[in-house]
């Protein structure tokens, strides 16, 4: 599991594949949410950018200063289609 520091800016990426077959493309939406572990939302459903490569998207996010210590994160993906994809993270205070 990744750890970041309070205060850091974290780029995150995905890369979206065709289900089965693996193929690089391009939905017509992809967005970014991002959860702590008890549900509560602390980014929703925001537009994610497109790499110039096929099926590459990034979010650049900044991580609340208003969080506890030792928060685990998850980051959701989600597109057109029953698709998402979920990461893991916990962030940390500063020392």
């Amino acid at each position: 599991m990744e750890k970041y520091l309070i205060g850091d800016k974290i780029r995150f990426t995905a890369s979206i594949v065709t289900l089965g077959s693996d193929e690089p493309y391009d939905p017509e939406m992809v967005t970014v949410s991002v959860f702590q572990k008890d549900g509560t939302k602390l980014l929703d459903k925001q537009k994610a950018n497109k790499s110039e490569i096929v099926g590459e998207y990034y979010y650049d996010w900044v991580i609340n200063s208003g969080l506890a210590k030792d928060n685990k994160l998850v980051v959701v993906w989600d597109w057109t289609g029953p698709q998402k994809k979920k990461m893991e993270f916990q962030v940390e205070p500063e020392v």
